[in-house]
């Protein structure tokens, strides 16, 4: 565990592995926080130096009052600085939800510094006006039901919702785990995190995704069906590899073993890995 300091902000970082690895960062999902990659940075960190931070205002980082302190760009800066801290010039980056959103924000903002990109269970942004629109209502929603301030009464309906039906089948002590780190968090931080990098502050992506320079993995859950026609979408880009894993929404927590698999494939050939072989377009389901 390190505590790295940026603008006044402290964040926490988790970390694995060996710093003679090559860097692998993992960009966590909104009111989560590193620990929810746990398990899987453990098999990752086996070939890979890996760091995880938690969000502003997630987990043990600070929770500032201001809300420019959570807008994508403050985002994009602090973690660009938090390589500078490592002395990482170059990573591999892989992000689950919104971490995935801003991990794709990164590798646009900052391609040099990223070596390879894995998104999981990431949105692309709204293509239409109607889309932006429902968007826009959905997350000011939930910001207003994160200002009463009652933390587990947010999470009932946030674990509530039909992304998140296929979490059910994890172990009770996982589904434990799970609730009690997302009630850790604190509500004005997590509205505030919604008015900066939710989904309605995002652009159309999805025709920039042909175009990264570097090699991308998409990974989704047969069960999550908004992400499952994303993945199918993509599969027909140049540069970029879906796979679809038994499983939900969250596919490193619902299929840890086939996930870690997977991205371990994926990272033997990163730039990092020393390998420049290329890697075709394909959907693979497992």
């Amino acid at each position: 565990m390190a505590i790295f300091s940026y603008k006044g902000i402290h964040y926490h970082v988790a970390q694995w592995g060996s710093k003679e690895n090559p860097p692998l960062v993992l960009l966590h999902g909104f009111t989560q926080s590193a620990q929810t990659w746990e398990a899987v940075a453990q098999e990752l960190a086996q070939t890979r130096f890996v760091i995880a931070p938690d969000f502003v205002g997630h987990g043990k980082s600070d929770r500032p009052t201001e809300p420019a302190s959570y807008e994508m760009g403050a985002v994009l800066e602090s973690l660009a600085a938090l390589l500078r801290w490592y002395w990482i010039e170059r990573a591999d980056v892989l992000g689950y939800s919104m971490g995935g959103r801003i991990a794709l924000a990164f590798a646009i903002a900052r391609p040099h510094r990223v070596a390879s990109l894995v998104l999981e269970s990431a949105g692309l942004g709204p293509s239409t006006v109607e889309q932006h629109e429902a968007m826009l209502r959905r997350d000011f929603a939930l910001i207003e039901k994160l200002l009463e301030g009652d933390i587990e009464a947010f999470m009932d309906e946030w674990e509530a919702q039909p992304v998140f039906d296929s979490q059910r089948r994890l172990p009770e002590e996982a589904r434990r785990r799970l609730r009690a780190q997302r009630c850790a968090n604190d509500t004005h931080a997590l509205a505030l995190s919604i008015r900066g990098t939710g989904q309605h502050t995002m652009p159309d992506l999805s025709a920039r995704m042909g175009g990264l320079p570097m090699p991308v993995l998409y990974i989704a859950g047969i069960l999550d069906r908004r992400y499952l026609r994303i993945a199918e979408k993509l599969q027909h880009l140049p540069g970029i590899s879906c796979v679809l894993l038994n499983a939900g929404h969250n596919t490193h927590l619902e299929a840890p073993e086939a996930f870690c698999r997977q991205v371990r494939s994926f990272l033997e050939e990163s730039p990092l890995s020393g390998k420049q072989t290329p890697r075709p377009a394909r959907l693979d389901a497992t």
